[in-house]
């Protein structure tokens, strides 16, 4: 198994690596996606698929590319030594809950355009508990916040 862990990262894959160490630490991605922020065209995220490890990260431009996000959908990640893949809406929150997140938002994407998709998060951990049916499917996580805009990075 393996921990995610809040704020952090995920195993020895933390948050504001640089693509160079990513790459020696998981070897090359399945597949690269690239998306620039058409707002102000300054942003651009870049998303690296791991199928294998039912994992996908995403690079943010904050002085060069940093590790900001990781997202996982298999059994073999847990969270707070808990696995919480394939548990429904209501036993996912009571365990959240029972784990001190205390924080927790619920956004139902029914009406947009994501058939059949919830999403349960928690800005204090800054994590995001991504449910299809009813089911958890996905977990999204990246660095803390300080406040709105100061990222807090792992030492």
């Amino acid at each position: 198994m393996t921990e995610i862990i809040a704020g952090t990262g995920l195993g020895e894959l933390k948050f504001g690596m640089n693509p160079n160490e990513v790459q020696d630490l998981l070897g090359k991605p399945d597949e690269i996606d690239t998306h620039i922020d058409n707002e102000d065209d300054t942003g651009t995220t870049e998303t690296w698929h791991y199928d294998e490890m039912e994992m996908s990260i995403s690079f943010e431009e904050i002085d060069g590319p940093m590790l900001f996000s990781i997202a996982v959908s298999g059994e073999q990640y847990e969270f707070k030594g808990k696995n919480l893949f394939g548990l429904q809406k209501e036993q996912l929150i009571n365990e959240l809950e029972s784990l001190s997140i205390d924080d927790l938002k619920i956004e139902d994407l029914k009406d947009d355009d994501f058939e059949g998709q919830e999403l349960i998060f928690s800005q204090k951990h800054s994590i995001n508990f991504w449910l299809e049916d009813g089911e958890l499917s996905e977990i999204q996580f990246g660095p803390f916040f300080e406040d709105e805009e100061t990222l807090v990075w792992p030492e």
